[in-house]
């Protein structure tokens, strides 16, 4: 895949990584200094989302998020310091490691800005790479998205199922 950055065409580095594949594994140091890996099962949906300047992350972008924080685990991964505060559990500038893990990995001095939303188990239900840094994301499908990988309820195996055999 190739993106835009400063009119130059870039290819993005690493595995290319896909709606329905499992997410990798990250190991990623947060700005409160603790270390985390992120990226694969968890107790709540998971979002990874990269951002390249300081003033990337938008005001509709922190509505967004902050209207789901409370039902999952939202992670920020920017290439520089942001303008905005964000929690600094949840706030990393550790970004060539995720990138080049995440495939979205352009050079080692900015971050290109992508969106990952992992469910429970591990498996990516949404993706969005912006291909221009200066355009912004698609926060309507990215709250919609958001919202269904939230209240997704797994189908299988029920007691009643089982008794009735």
């Amino acid at each position: 895949m190739q993106i835009t950055i400063d009119n130059k065409l870039i290819e993005l580095q690493k595995r290319e990584r896909k709606v329905g594949s499992e997410a990798p594994a990250v190991r990623v140091t947060m700005q409160s200094g603790e270390e985390k890996v992120i990226g694969m099962l968890a107790d709540k949906v998971q979002v990874m989302i990269t951002l390249p300047k300081a003033d990337s992350l938008s005001t509709e972008l922190l509505a967004t998020i902050e209207k789901h924080q409370a039902k999952s685990l939202i992670y920020l991964i920017a290439s520089t310091p942001l303008d905005k505060a964000y929690n600094p559990d949840f706030y990393s500038t550790d970004f060539v490691n995720f990138a080049m893990k995440f495939g979205v990995f352009a050079n080692d001095e900015v971050s290109v800005k992508s969106i990952f939303i992992i469910n429970k188990d591990g498996e990516i239900v949404y993706r969005e790479i912006v291909g221009n840094l200066d355009d912004g994301f698609d926060i309507t499908a990215f709250d919609i998205a958001l919202d269904e990988a939230i209240k997704f309820k797994k189908k299988g195996h029920t007691h009643e199922n089982w008794m009735s055999v």
